[in-house]
């Protein structure tokens, strides 16, 4: 960080290259403005200045009335001399301050005190630099006529008050003359700038210097090379040789395998011969074998002759009324056997003897 410190006479433009630094990146301290703040009510300056100039001084806001000031110490020169012993250190101070603050937040800033008294209140140990604009007596008188509408001998009287530009020049080590346009002003200035920041990048080359060549490594040419890798892949063509037609031709050809397929019909044939499901077993006669009705139903076991032995007189219980089963034995077979075979004659003949 740097601080300049900028002076200049009455009209001799020096507010107007504050604003161009200003606009340049520059963190401008206005002195004039930090001089109202020194003798605020409740600072050492403000009771100084009551001390010193009487209670008249202070308005009915409780202020400084500048006014009644200023009648009191212009044309008086012993006056405004006691008057600067009291502001000026208390100026000075609150300068200080302030660099201070902006050095903490910006340590790289430059800045800028504008300070009309720069010189004769002996600020210089604040500043890095003195810049000074200087303007010829006559430039200044008819710019202090239009601007203030002063006449000719108010404002010689107020630029003999002061120090001349050469006394000034002298302190300074840019010096801008502002004799001309300000157009021509801001010019220099500008110039007068980027003198400063050319200095300012030699005290400190290192920091950017590490930056640029960083970009360098990741340069493009690496990936560059992958793209003529495209030959690698060139190989592949004539790699023809692989699918040569000896062996797919071999393949084709070979008809035997499926040929054997095509006769194996033999084995399908041993199906038809599988008759032996509907054999002759099934309806084997066995179920209707006569076994079963075998004589063991009129055996002669029941209607065995010793019961009517005895001669008794009851004659007609062994009538034909109880061998009636006749009709049960009739309807039975004739349901379940309508097959020729079952009406055999050996059954009803057994009856017949039985009666008799």
């Amino acid at each position: 960080m740097i601080v300049v410190g900028l002076t200049g006479g009455i009209a001799s433009g020096k507010s107007t290259a504050a604003e161009q630094l200003r606009k340049n990146g520059a963190v401008i301290i206005d002195a004039d403005r930090v001089g109202h703040r020194s003798y605020e009510p409740g600072t050492p300056g403000f009771e100084k200045v009551v001390n010193a100039f009487g209670h008249d001084t202070v308005g009915k806001d409780g202020l400084i009335d500048r006014r009644v000031l200023g009648g009191k110490v212009f044309g008086a020169p012993q006056e405004l001399e006691r008057l600067n012993n009291i502001l000026w250190p208390e100026i000075h101070r609150l300068i200080r301050e302030e660099i201070t603050q902006i050095r903490e937040h910006d340590k790289d800033s430059v800045i800028v005190v504008e300070a009309a008294v720069l010189i004769e209140a002996g600020w210089q140990d604040l500043c890095d630099q003195i810049w000074v604009v200087t303007t010829n007596p006559e430039t200044a008188i008819e710019r202090l006529q239009t601007r203030n509408g002063l006449t000719r001998e108010a404002a010689l009287a107020r630029i003999n008050a002061q120090m001349t530009s050469k006394e000034r020049a002298a302190h300074g080590q840019v010096v801008v003359d502002n004799s001309t346009t300000e157009d021509a002003l801001i010019q220099k200035v500008d110039r007068a700038w980027r003198a400063l920041q050319s200095k300012l990048d030699e005290r400190r080359p290192k920091k950017p210097a590490v930056k640029k060549p960083a970009a360098k490594k990741p340069a493009v040419k690496k990936p560059a090379a992958k793209k003529p890798a495209a030959k690698k892949p060139v190989a592949k063509k004539p790699a023809a040789k692989k699918p040569v037609a000896k062996k797919p031709v071999a393949k084709k050809p070979v008809a035997k395998k499926p040929v054997a397929k095509k006769p194996a019909v033999k084995k399908p044939a041993a199906k038809k011969p599988a008759a032996k499901k509907p054999v002759a077993k099934k309806p084997v006669a066995k179920k209707p074998v006569a076994k079963k009705p075998v004589a063991k139903k009129p055996v002669a076991k029941k209607p065995v002759a010793k019961k009517p032995v005895a001669k008794k007189p009851v004659a007609k219980k062994p009538v034909a009324k109880k061998p009636a089963a006749k009709k049960p034995a009739a309807k039975k077979p004739v349901a379940k056997k309508p097959a020729a075979k079952k009406p055999v004659a050996k059954k009803p003949v057994a009856k017949k003897s039985a009666r008799r």
